[in-house]
């Protein structure tokens, strides 16, 4: 049976789907990292530009929004009626009240991008105000359902109203278009008081993508169990499950306990940001994500096997490619992935390992194409990226390695001290204060600091350390100056 666990007490807002009591795919929100597209605003035209048919919108951020001549109902209304001209003083004045929504988020030096043609959208359906427009998914699979829904459409929207049938709605009938699109409405006239009472500019709606991604998910699902564990979630999804006829199970879950640790998933969801993966049979996977691609290492680890080699091998790499197939789902790692698997002799087994890939990647709701072997044994294939993987959304390089998950060693950073301080040589200072760990001390001054005399003698200056703790291979020349003057600075900063 699927389940979907939905975890939305914290900030941090997370779901999963879990098939066969194992996690096939984790989706993370961080707060963060929340995008403002979609974002209704309460919003005042502070400045009007003419030569760009364009005007610049208070919205409460922090930068001004753009909005396009275009994007405003006025010149739409205008230009439906044919009377429509260039100039966007027509349609807006400065210091005008306006309600606006957020259609690209604020980039670099510039503000974020407006409409003032308000889009609201259910799974099925998506609704706008102030334009003239009927759209239909050229995914149906009937086109006579399409130009059904396309009639239907036509004949219940107002002049002013745009509405787009989406894929979902192919099979729905008549009566659920009629509740979406009442719904709809309804939310934007709620939307509509609520801008008109603002006294100031700033949100009156926030798009949750979060719930719009549960929803979306539970569409593309065969119905299971879905739980959740905050009240408002789960009022919002049982709207929705009824205006879809949906034949989820829904249950609220209250415990003490975090949800993904109630239903097992908690430590599975932290393996999923670990390198290495077990797989059942004692072969072990190692992946490792970089900008241009991605590698999988096949591992025959504690997989040793009872009967020959070649079937060994190809047991395991069988193995590996299923469990491949579910990593790269629950990790959300796109582009251009390499699998290395265990070297194979028979050509027919190959076959069969990159057929067994392709099979369990069709599960994947991301296109997943399997490109096949190369001359050296390592399978191609890529899958279509539409967001950070989870490793991108979840961690941050290392400060000290730079993301590179190595240092330099001890002696490789004393020798560029010691490099460092020749540069030096000809300064006047008697003395030279370098902050250094233990590790990078000891191995430019020697056993027993051995190397000191001569290594003072040829900068000329007397060597002072004080030993940093925490970062290691690190070093730092503090200050050059009198011996007596560095070891005062010295005792003060302990």
């Amino acid at each position: 049976m699927k389940k979907v666990i939905v975890n939305m007490l914290s900030r941090e807002k997370r779901y999963g789907v879990v098939e066969d009591e194992k996690l096939v795919k984790l989706e993370i929100f961080p707060p963060h990292q929340a995008s403002l597209v979609g974002n209704v605003y309460a919003g005042k035209a502070v400045k009007i530009l003419p030569g760009m048919e364009a005007a610049f919108i208070d919205f409460g951020g922090e930068r001004n929004g753009f909005l396009h001549r275009d994007d405003l109902p006025s010149y739409q209304a205008a230009k439906r009626a044919g009377e429509a001209d260039g100039s966007i003083s027509r349609y807006i004045t400065q210091g005008e009240r306006l309600m606006v929504q957020v259609t690209r988020d604020e980039t670099g030096l510039k503000g974020a991008k407006l409409t003032a043609l308000i889009e609201l959208s259910a799974d099925s359906l998506v609704y706008m105000h102030g334009i003239d427009y009927v759209g239909v998914s050229k995914k149906f699979t009937d086109h006579q359902k399409q130009l059904h829904w396309r009639e239907t459409a036509l004949a219940w929207k107002e002049k002013h109203e745009g509405l787009i049938i989406r894929t979902s709605m192919e099979n729905q009938t008549e009566e659920v278009f009629k509740i979406l699109l009442g719904s709809l409405r309804g939310k934007f006239q709620e939307l509509t008081k609520r801008a008109d009472s603002a006294k100031s500019p700033g949100l009156i709606h926030r798009h949750d993508t979060f719930l719009e991604n549960v929803e979306s998910e539970l569409s593309s699902l065969v119905p299971g169990e879905i739980a959740i564990d905050d009240f408002e979630g789960y009022k919002a999804i049982e709207s929705w499950m009824k205006t879809q006829g949906s034949q989820w199970k829904l249950f609220y879950e209250t415990g003490t306990k975090n949800i993904f640790s109630q239903h097992g998933i908690e430590a599975q969801a932290e393996k999923a940001l670990k390198k290495m993966v077990w797989l059942d049979n004692g072969g072990s996977l190692i992946f490792e994500e970089t900008e241009a691609f991605t590698v999988i290492d096949v591992n025959s680890g504690k997989n040793t096997g009872k009967g020959e080699k070649e079937q060994t091998i190809f047991e395991t790499n069988m193995s590996a490619a299923k469990e491949i197939a579910r990593q790269l789902r629950l990790r959300n790692i796109g582009g251009i992935i390499l699998i290395d698997f265990i070297n194979m002799k028979d050509h027919k087994n190959r076959a069969l390992v990159a057929g067994a890939v392709k099979e369990a990647a069709a599960k994947d709701e991301r296109r997943v194409q399997v490109i096949g072997f190369t001359e050296l044994g390592i399978l191609q294939l890529t899958r279509k990226r539409t967001s950070p993987s989870l490793i991108e959304k979840t961690q941050s390089p290392c400060p000290v390695c730079a993301g590179t998950g190595k240092v330099d060693s001890a002696e490789t950073a004393a020798f560029r001290l010691e490099r460092e301080l020749f540069e030096h040589r000809k300064r006047d200072e008697e003395a030279v204060w370098i902050e250094a760990d233990s590790a990078v001390s000891e191995a430019l001054l020697g056993e027993r600091e051995a190397h000191r005399d001569v290594l003072e003698g040829a900068i000329g200056k007397k060597l002072l350390f004080s030993i940093a703790e925490g970062v290691q291979n690190h070093y730092h020349i503090k200050r050059f100056g009198s011996t007596k003057e560095l070891q005062e600075a010295m005792h003060k900063s302990y």
